[in-house]
């Protein structure tokens, strides 16, 4: 009898779970940045958590994207490695993008919280 098919945990599901980790490790340092940024008035802390939630953002897409491809298309199945090669490859991928500019999602909501954040400070 395997232990893995009696308490329900399968490899993916340590996958999935892992992944869900990572995420919401992401989700935190986004936060974080923007949190201290908005608290302290830092321009640049502010630019910094933008980029990384564009680079979040293209991240999720991508992977959204890779899950529409066919896996079953070629002559062998994609190995684990395989899959966390093109996790990590499209997690750098990814970062790049956004810190070389990205789609516009880093500039659009610097430009609107560094608003917001100045209207706060003129009111208070």
């Amino acid at each position: 009898m395997n232990i893995n098919s009696v308490s329900g945990i399968s490899p993916q599901n340590l996958s999935d779970i892992n992944n869900i980790k990572k995420e919401q490790a992401q989700v935190d340092n986004f936060k974080n940045t923007f949190d201290n940024a908005m608290k302290n008035d830092k321009e640049e802390e502010l630019k910094e958590a933008c980029v990384k939630f564009e680079s979040y953002f293209l991240n999720m897409m991508f992977k959204s994207m890779r899950k529409t491809v066919v896996s079953g298309g070629g002559l062998f199945e994609k190995s684990n490695a395989q899959k966390i090669f093109e996790e990590g490859l499209d997690q750098e991928l990814t970062k790049k993008m956004a810190n070389e500019g990205g789609i516009g999602l880093a500039d659009m909501m610097y430009k609107q919280l560094s608003r917001q954040n100045n209207a706060i400070d003129i009111d208070a």
